[in-house]
């Protein structure tokens, strides 16, 4: 009998499961997946009748309470074919989808859908079946990251960390550990010229993000890349024609600065600046007079509202006439205010004992009004499935109109703060910076193996900075704290402006057949580009006039007197040149693959003809100058595919770092903190370069690299400080430094799990170079002596330790997504001190930033960023400290170091909205 209740027992438990199990219903898992490439898809949407649901971060879905019956399960996916099946649903299931990518219909010719270029799938797969050492950064990244320029979109890279401006804006990247100058930068595989009064790196921050598909980072070079790149190459790779329908994406949002909440900005009327110099507007028989110059650019107002920072951007493009036609149009309107406050303590002499002294104390209010503007145009047309010809256009301007307001110095005779001079600076400056490009490139497919790809470029990028303006007036106050007078001093005034002009051809021919069983393609080319670049520099002096044999007192700047003592300008100086810069490359390679090993070699041969011509008098050293040289560059490139989704690299190439035009010239100019010189006897250096990585990428679009590098510069081109002449020189110029060496490791891991994900990076750098330095000491006789010894350091700008981690969050069913970004630089080294350990260090720095944005309605999201979350601060140091440490401000004792430098930038915010049609 107890055997049969049990029996019945089990029998109701049974029915009782059975029963809460169909209530329940059933669970269906699964993935959405590319046909073709097996990419996990994100945001897919899967309905099952009424039911419906999105792929998540690693491309799954899940549906729940599904019971027992026979259903029509439809996909759908932007850019993709849509997909019906019919399932029958009687336990739970795991379903592994896969869609076909729509087509433009050309005959033979695919073109992929919009979302799958711009996509972090896309980016992965580019970087997995890339020549060499690439890292990808996709469109839809960069829109839920909180950057709104490229230079701040690169510092999310492993190995990369941003040079500023001083208006705060992350400007050039740093390439592991290499400065900006062994970097260049492409749009759209096409090199472009630089803006920049000085370089010829181009400054990242004048393109705005929102105008590009994606952004590739090569750390290494093949064969038919231009050869002068030791840390990397910048690719933008601009919107393009969609296959399918009409792609449109627009935003408009706001913002501000909470520096500016705080403390209100300061501004001058940028209007009133002359955009021409006396010289310019009258020839060079004119001698100025204090009436050829303005006053009005000095006059500062202060507002206590903080104004408001704006942002557009629209993105539209269609194909046409039977889908051979592709058009895209891209446009971006940033129009920014920012205000920092800075803080420089300049660092005297080392004294014979071997301790120095601070004597000033430099306090800087900069306020800044950015307007970045920019466009592109692409059109695309297939003549054929075997031959297309592209148009692109691109357009990119930012102006700055900033104000260095208040800028105390206070020196102190008897070395104690707070009595001593006062010294009131004041400084206005416009710059107005372009960039434009104009492409047209052909691709043509012939019989018997053969493809041509050529590309004919005009480029012009010009920089103009009118007006320069700068006084100072000085007061202060004396050892018994009785006012000293108000002395107003010189005015500097200047007018500064470069154009560069690229026309380059392009011309790659190959031929692919087969060796017996294995598969190759032959490749040679070359490249003529001619650049000529113009550079006009016009500078005054206004010193005040004695008033009945006084100095004048300050009492605003329209209550003084002065006078022009050089009427003439600068016409004759080094300041003024044509420089000129024509490059002849030609290129060899062949790429084959011997089961799963795939080798790309060959080399690249580039002649230089550099020269340039300045203004100064024909008996001056230095007047002309040119410097031709040739360079034999190979390469080798092995990629060995471990399984379908990982390869092992290993690359060797040779590169090269020109000077800039500028540098040779032997020009002359003050700086902030020091003067400098040009340097024609400086040398192009040349480089070796081995790179190893290791590769694994998921399925869900996650990815582990770990990778090392070596590099040996000769003749590494640095700024430093030159000891040719008397040793009590501090002027900055450009010098090779000897061969410098530089190595280093990287890993990078994403990974994805349902709605969250994970990106991090983490890169180390180890570089060496010797400088000569000055070393003050006593001799037997206890008289100051200096003696010029070598010092070893890191190459300037290196950073030992660099990393990047983001947390994100996205659920696709309610269009919800949040990011949280951190950013690591360890210390490096600011700037190259003339006295042996006095080099200038940045301080570690820790940036954190968010983003978040919220579907509204279909096609409408509300999206809002906070740059700088924790307010960081940039700070420069000493390793050691002064003997009058105890006395100065600022300064914290017990950290055995010396603050020379702080910029503290604030807090920035942005709220907007955003249409996507696509969505």
């Amino acid at each position: 009998m107890s055997g049969l209740r049990k029996l019945l027992c089990l029998l109701l438990l049974t029915i009782s499961l059975s029963g809460i199990a169909q209530t329940t219903g059933y669970t269906i898992k699964g993935t959405v997946s590319d046909d073709n490439t097996k990419e996990l898809l994100i945001g897919a949407t899967i309905q099952l009748n009424a039911i419906k649901a999105s792929t998540q971060l690693d491309g799954s879905f899940l549906l729940k309470n599904i019971k027992p019956g026979t259903y029509k399960l439809s996909c759908h996916y932007v850019g993709y074919a849509d997909k019906d099946t019919t399932i029958v649903v009687s336990g739970d299931m795991q379903l592994n989808l896969s869609v076909p990518v729509v087509t433009a219909g050309l005959s033979s010719v695919t073109v992929l859908g919009k979302r799958d270029v711009e996509s972090d799938a896309f980016a992965r797969k580019t970087e997995k079946n890339a020549v060499g050492v690439m890292n990808v950064i996709s469109a839809n990244a960069i829109q839920q990251s909180p950057d709104v320029t490229i230079a701040n979109v690169l510092q999310r890279v492993s190995g990369v960390s941003l040079e500023r401006s001083t208006s705060g804006e992350g400007r050039y990247a740093i390439i592991r550990g290499m400065d900006q100058r062994y970097n260049y930068t492409l749009v759209n595989g096409i090199k472009i010229p630089s803006p920049d009064n000085k370089y010829r790196y181009v400054p990242m921050d004048i393109f705005p993000s929102d105008l590009v598909e994606r952004v590739e980072l090569h750390k290494t070079l093949s064969p038919d890349m231009e050869g002068d790149a030791v840390g990397g190459v910048v690719n933008m790779v601009m919107k393009s024609a969609p296959a399918t329908g009409l792609y449109l994406k627009a935003s408009a949002s706001a913002g501000v600065s909470q520096n500016l909440l705080d403390n209100g900005y300061d501004k001058f009327p940028a209007n009133a600046v002359n955009k021409k110099s006396p010289f310019q507007v009258n020839g060079p028989a004119y001698n100025a007079t204090p009436q050829d110059f303005t006053r009005d650019n000095y006059n500062y107002t202060h507002s206590s509202n903080a104004p408001v920072n704006s942002f557009a951007t629209l993105a539209i493009g269609d194909r046409f006439f039977n889908k051979k036609l592709g058009v895209m149009l891209g446009a971006s309107y940033q129009n920014v205010y920012k205000g920092y406050n800075s803080l420089f303590v300049p660092a005297e002499a080392l004294l014979s004992d071997g301790t120095f002294l601070l004597k000033q104390v430099n306090v800087r209010n900069y306020n800044s009004h950015l307007t970045r503007t920019g466009g592109s145009l692409k059109l695309d047309y297939a003549i054929n499935p075997n031959h297309s010809i592209s148009l692109y256009n691109l357009y990119v301007n930012m102006k700055e109109a900033q104000a260095r307001t208040t800028n105390d110095t206070i020196i102190s005779s008897n070395r104690t703060f707070g009595t001593g001079q006062v010294w009131y600076y004041g400084r206005s400056r416009y710059q107005d910076q372009s960039i434009y490009n104009s492409t047209l490139q052909g691709n043509h497919k012939f019989n018997n193996g053969f493809t041509a790809d050529w590309s004919a470029v005009y480029s012009r990028a010009t920089n103009n900075l009118p007006d320069f303006g700068e006084y100072e007036h000085r007061g202060g106050l004396n050892p018994d704290h009785t006012a000293l007078p108000d002395i107003i001093q010189d005015f500097k005034r200047a007018w500064w402006h470069n154009s560069d002009r690229d026309i380059a051809g392009y011309l790659n021919l190959h031929y692919s057949s087969n060796f017996n069983t294995i598969a190759y393609t032959v490749s040679i080319g070359g490249l003529y580009r001619d650049k000529k670049r113009e550079n006009t520099y016009d500078q005054y002096t206004l010193t005040p006039v004695f008033d009945n044999g006084q100095q004048q007192l300050w009492n605003g700047i329209y209550n003084f007197q002065w006078a022009v003592a050089n009427p003439k300008g600068s016409y004759e100086s080094a300041n003024n040149y044509t420089a000129y810069e024509k490059i002849k490359a030609t290129y060899a390679m062949i790429k084959f693959k011997v089961k799963k090993l795939e080798t790309i070699a060959g080399v690249r041969m580039e002649n230089t003809n550099q020269g340039y011509n300045t203004n100064l008098p024909a008996t001056i050293e230095g007047k002309t100058a040119s410097y031709n040289y040739t360079d034999v560059l190979p390469s080798v490139n092995f990629k060995y595919a471990l399984n379908t989704n990982t390869n092992l690299r290993l690359v060797y190439f040779s590169a090269v770092n020109r000077p800039g035009f500028f540098e040779p010239v032997p020009y002359s100019m003050q700086g902030d903190d020091f003067d400098e010189h040009g340097n024609f006897h400086v040398k192009h250096a040349t480089a070796q370069n081995v790179d190893l990585r290791y590769e694994l990428f998921t399925k869900s679009n996650g990815q582990i690299m770990i990778g090392g590098f070596y590099k040996h510069i000769n003749n590494a081109i640095e700024y430093g400080f030159d000891f040719t002449g008397a040793q009590t020189q501090t002027f900055y110029q450009p010098s090779n430094y000897g061969n410098a060496s530089n190595f280093g490791f990287e890993a990078v891991v994403e990974k994805y799990i349902g709605s969250f994900g994970f990106r991090g990076n983490y890169t180390y750098t180890n570089s060496t170079i010797s400088t000569t330095k000055r070393l003050p000491y006593k001799d037997a006789n206890t008289s100051a002596q200096v003696r010029i010894v070598e010092e070893k350091r890191p190459l300037q700008g290196q950073s030992a330790h660099l990393a990047n981690a983001a947390l994100l969050y996205k659920n696709t069913k309610t269009g919800t997504d949040i990011q949280f970004n951190w950013q690591f630089t360890g210390k490096r080294i600011a700037l190259v001190s003339p006295y042996y350990g006095m080099d200038y260090w940045m301080k570690s720095a820790h940036l954190f930033d968010v983003s978040a944005e919220q579907k509204l309605v279909k096609h409408f999201y509300i999206f809002a960023k906070v740059q700088n979350l924790f307010d960081a601060k940039y700070q420069v140091y000493l390793n050691k400290q002064p003997s009058n440490i105890s006395v100065m401000p600022f300064q914290d004792i017990a950290s055995g170091k010396t603050l020379v430098q702080q910029n503290q930038t604030g807090r920035v915010y942005q709220l907007g909205i955003r249409y996507d049609l696509s969505k």
